[in-house]
């Protein structure tokens, strides 16, 4: 900061406090003073703009947070069973099972116009979301407040953005898990004494979910050596997680998706499965976190 115009701004206001009847500002005094004001901006600004991400990162993880206390609560009050999910068709807006019911959410996000996207019934109307009951007046706790990407076509719409930011573990809870991209490494569990590989403080329940790879409200681990669905990277690259056990965290990746331009938004749905190298260090962090079979994960 240049000190000597510092000190005159503040040399000025101090002679116009001191008798403000008899002296006014100079139009020297008044430059001066727009200087200091101008140079204090100029340092203030940048913190400010740091905050805001800051600020919608430590939002997210109080909502992934809640989303996993949700669940826990939810097999509490059912007799230790976990919340049911779907993946795919049964997740598309009142398609579900009816031998099981609604999952803990429904719907089916595109780059479409479709009603799904902006349909909050899929996730606070007790008819299709078991998690209703519990967030039927909180639809902020299912979006991350980073997840602003929309096609022309929506905006077009009046839309602001989708609805749902986050996707669960589909190791987690009944449901059809087996009857997609399902790896035998992983363990379909339906009851919380059920968890075994790994421990409910290291079983990630929620994460955010990359906008190409979103749809139902199923997150499918990955293989050894690809990816099926693809974590988001709205906090400076990094994913926020929620554990079964309540605790949230940030995770910040390292290989494949440090280097992959796919970080980006394309604004076209698919099935990414990039093949990495086996021992990928992302793909055994993840896989690690996710119910397995056996002690070993990739």
């Amino acid at each position: 900061m240049n000190t000597k115009l510092f000190q005159i701004g503040i040399a000025s206001i101090k002679r116009a406090e001191v008798s403000p009847s008899k002296r006014a500002f100079t139009l020297l005094d008044l430059l001066a003073v727009v200087g200091v004001i101008a140079l204090l901006a100029c340092f203030v600004a940048p913190g400010l703009a740091r905050t805001k991400p800051a600020g919608q990162s430590i939002q997210c993880l109080s909502n992934t947070r809640r989303l996993a206390n949700v669940w826990h609560m939810y097999a509490q009050d059912n007799n230790d069973r976990l919340v049911i999910v779907f993946h795919g068709g049964n997740a598309q807006g009142g398609n579900f099972d009816p031998s099981l019911g609604p999952a803990w959410a429904e719907g089916w996000l595109d780059w479409t116009t479709s009603t799904d996207n902006t349909n909050e019934n899929f996730l606070l109307n007790e008819k299709y979301a078991r998690f209703a009951p519990y967030l039927s007046t909180a639809p902020s706790v299912f979006k991350c407040p980073s997840d602003i990407f929309l096609t022309p076509a929506q905006r077009a719409r009046g839309w602001t953005q989708r609805v749902r930011s986050y996707s669960i573990d589909i190791t987690l809870g009944a449901g059809n898990a087996e009857s997609g991209p399902w790896d035998a490494a992983y363990s379909h569990v339906k009851k919380l004494s059920q968890m075994r590989f790994p421990s409910p403080a290291e079983t990630y329940a929620f994460l955010d979910e990359h906008p190409d790879s979103m749809n139902d409200p199923a997150f499918q681990n990955p293989h050894e050596t690809s990816w099926v669905d693809y974590p988001g990277r709205y906090h400076n690259g990094a994913t926020a997680l929620s554990f079964a056990d309540g605790h949230a965290e940030m995770h910040q990746w390292q290989s494949a998706f440090a280097s992959r331009s796919g970080a980006q938004v394309n604004y076209s749905n698919w099935v990414i499965n990039e093949n990495v190298n086996p021992g990928d260090p992302d793909i055994h962090w993840i896989s690690y976190r996710a119910q397995r079979q056996t002690s070993s994960s990739f």
